[in-house]
């Protein structure tokens, strides 16, 4: 279930003007994240790290930013985005797996691009927080399954 703590009605990524402060590293990934990125050529020791207190794959950092922080601030792979990604301009505030999972969305503070741009699509939003959501408990029950490397060695 997805619950999203706050209305944005429009929404831009207005990342020059805040000087993409969303673009920092750590940013977490799925399986079909890393998949997906790792099709555009990347090597998987060029941007992935994995958290092992959190239990997570994570995007490295370069220059204390977002691997794939362009120099002028863009994202270089805008169209194969993470998911934590597309979930913006909100951020996950909270996650809890029980017997149906749980996400809560917030907007992000003070981002420039709010009521502006195009009408927010809250169904697209969730729809990409259910398959996070989804895909973060497979990953879950993957690692104590199969540990780091056996799941390492899937990609």
């Amino acid at each position: 279930m997805i619950h999203i703590l706050g209305n944005i009605e429009r929404w831009t990524c207005e990342y020059r003007k805040c000087d993409a402060k969303c673009c920092t590293p750590g940013i977490q990934l799925t399986i079909a994240d890393i998949k997906r990125i790792a099709a555009l050529g990347y090597s998987l020791d060029d941007f992935l790290e994995f958290d092992d207190a959190a239990q997570a794959f994570r995007i490295k950092g370069r220059d204390d930013r977002c691997f794939f922080l362009g120099e002028k601030l863009e994202c270089t792979i805008r169209e194969d985005s993470p998911l934590v990604c597309r979930l913006l301009p909100f951020k996950i505030t909270e996650v809890s797996y029980s017997d149906e999972p749980i996400m809560r969305l917030i907007p992000v503070v003070d981002c420039p691009g709010e009521g502006k741009g195009k009408k927010m699509d809250r169904k697209k939003i969730e729809k990409d927080a259910s398959i996070l959501l989804h895909e973060n408990q497979k990953l879950i029950r993957d690692l104590k399954k199969k540990g780091k490397k056996g799941v390492i060695q899937e990609l």
